[in-house]
């Protein structure tokens, strides 16, 4: 599978670099020049903190609501919101092709 260097989210183009470090960082500032591409990191791997931090800092990039992202309300893991999708996900067998 080939690594993916840019993707476009809701007609904006980002950036996509994967670390080894952080979960996951998404520029969502507006800027000027609607061509220059924002910037996305995202975990590499192919485990589910992997695939979390890949579906997070997409609806992130593709402007979803915050309370969706970041509702840590009434978590007793302190994870956000998105760690159930991606545990879905997950369960149905979505895994990195090698």
């Amino acid at each position: 599978m080939a690594e993916v260097k840019t993707h476009t989210f809701s007609g904006r183009k980002f950036r996509v670099e994967q670390v080894v470090r952080i979960d996951g960082v998404t520029d969502t500032d507006e800027l000027p020049d609607l061509n220059l591409p924002l910037d996305m990191c995202i975990l590499r791997g192919n485990g589910i903190v992997a695939l979390h931090s890949a579906l997070h800092e997409g609806m992130e990039a593709n402007e979803c609501c915050n309370k969706c992202l970041h509702g840590y309300d009434g978590r007793y893991d302190g994870r956000a919101r998105t760690w159930d999708i991606a545990t879905f996900l997950w369960r149905l067998g979505w895994r990195r092709e090698k």
